[in-house]
C-alpha cells in the first residue's frame, strides 16, 4: 500500500487531523507532542515515510485521545465540508439548474 500526500482529499485530510490534535494537544503527554510533529512533518515532506510515522505515532496515542481526536477531526471535516459547497466529481461539468431546459442555449 502506497501512503502519499499527493492529493488534494488526502492533504485535506491529514490538515484536518493536525487540527484536531491541536485541539486536544495536551502539553507534557509525549504521544501527542510526537503525532503533532509527524502529522506536522508529513504536510511538510509529504512522504511516504513521513505518513506511515503518522499513522505510527497516532496508534500510540491514548484511546481517550484517539476518541478526542476523531470527534474534533469529525467536526472540523464537517465544517470544510459546509464552508467549501458542492463537490463536483471526476471533474465534469456542474449539474444543471432546475429551471434550465436541454434545449436552452448556452451563453458564451
Amino acid at each position: 500500500m502506497r501512503l502519499t500526500l499527493d492529493d488534494e482529499a488526502t492533504l485535506c485530510s491529514v490538515e484536518i487531523l493536525a487540527e484536531a490534535v491541536e485541539m486536544a494537544f495536551v502539553p507534557g503527554i509525549l504521544e501527542l507532542r510526537t503525532l503533532r510533529d509527524s502529522l506536522n512533518e508529513a504536510l511538510r515532506t509529504r512522504s511516504p515515510a513521513a505518513v506511515r510515522l503518522a499513522y505510527s505515532a497516532f496508534s500510540r496515542v491514548d484511546r481517550d485521545f484517539r476518541d478526542k481526536i476523531a470527534h474534533h477531526a469529525l467536526q472540523l471535516a464537517a465544517l470544510r465540508r459546509h464552508s467549501a459547497g458542492p463537490m463536483h466529481i471526476g471533474g465534469g461539468a456542474p449539474p444543471r439548474r432546475a429551471d434550465r431546459g436541454i434545449d436552452e442555449p448556452r451563453r458564451a
